[in-house]
């Protein structure tokens, strides 16, 4: 059986990465700082052992493959520095873990990306080769991140890679220290929970969603394939949803959950959504998956509680 080594094990998409590895027979070596996240409870241990370390850190571990999940996407102003330590926080790491990549022999390592690589796109798919332009630190670094990962996969000769998400939603997801910002839609369910209220401010906008499980079952695929054409994929489902119809789902899962809709005399709140949606057919065509969990009432369920042991627990 193969092992692989994922760092950021505790956060929320490293949390399902983990989950999903198990599921695809892998040992896994789960690497963070601590591991206080309740999904931690429902890994497989058989399969999974924590190592308590930063990525400055990392034990020697025989592994036959790296997902680097740890990541920074506080802003500066909310942890109290400055612009450029706040890129030095996600830019160090990342090196740190190339070179123990490197050094160890693991010859396929996957990089976390994201769609902040883009300030804005257009209302339409947006495949791998339109051309980042970032906005704000975590923008940059991850822009910096895919552009290192293409150079050092040609310059080390081994098969690095970055699978870039778009909106995440799923079990597990928490506020902390290095990812203070909730998805709009645990937002919107921990609102329910705790104010019995949802504030639905942009009602009619559209947006991508992908449930985290699904992202740790398409790194499964990446870790699995024979060949990896590109150094970069985007890891997405191509479903959206608006706001509204998120919102309703929720209704019909929590009693009495009143939604707050903008008047006809209120202003319409800014967009915040970048419009366009990650096509994932260079994922399909290297790797064959396609298993994408359409987001219903049932899977938001799931969802909502999780997030309430979190609420009934403050």
């Amino acid at each position: 059986m193969k092992r692989v080594i994922v760092t950021g094990a505790n956060g929320f998409v490293g949390s399902n990465i983990v989950s999903a590895l198990t599921q695809d027979a892998w040992l896994v070596s789960a690497l963070d700082r601590e591991f206080d996240n309740p999904a931690v409870a429902t890994w497989n241990h058989d399969r999974v052992e924590r190592v308590r370390t930063s990525c400055a850190d990392m034990p020697s571990i025989p592994a036959d493959a790296l997902v680097h999940a740890a990541f920074v996407t506080a802003r500066p102003e909310e942890r109290g520095e400055s612009p450029e330590d706040n890129l030095r926080a996600n830019i160090e790491p990342l090196l740190q873990v190339m070179e123990y990549a490197k050094a160890e022999g693991i010859y396929r390592s996957v990089f976390i990306s994201s769609s902040a690589v883009f300030r804005h796109t257009p209302a339409t798919p947006v495949d791998e080769m339109r051309p980042p332009n970032p906005l704000g630190v975590y923008g940059v670094a991850k822009t910096m991140m895919e552009h290192t990962v293409d150079s050092m996969r040609h310059l080390h000769g081994c098969d690095m890679v970055c699978a870039r998400l778009g909106g995440v939603y799923g079990s597990y997801e928490y506020s902390r220290s290095t990812r203070p910002k909730l998805s709009m839609v645990a937002q919107m369910m921990q609102d329910a929970l705790s104010k019995g209220e949802i504030v639905v401010s942009t009602p009619a906008e559209v947006r991508q969603w992908t449930l985290a499980a699904d992202i740790g079952r398409a790194i499964a695929a990446l870790l699995g394939a024979d060949s990896l054409n590109h150094s970069l994929y985007n890891l997405a489902s191509g479903e959206r949803k608006s706001d509204l119809a998120i919102a309703r789902m929720i209704q019909g899962l929590v009693e009495g959950l009143r939604l707050h809709l903008p008047s006809a005399n209120e202003a319409p709140a800014r967009s915040s959504a970048k419009l366009g949606w990650l096509d994932n057919s260079r994922l399909r065509r290297d790797t064959g998956y396609d298993d994408w969990t359409a987001m219903s009432q049932d899977t938001l369920a799931t969802v909502l509680a999780s997030l309430a042991v979190q609420v009934s627990d403050a």
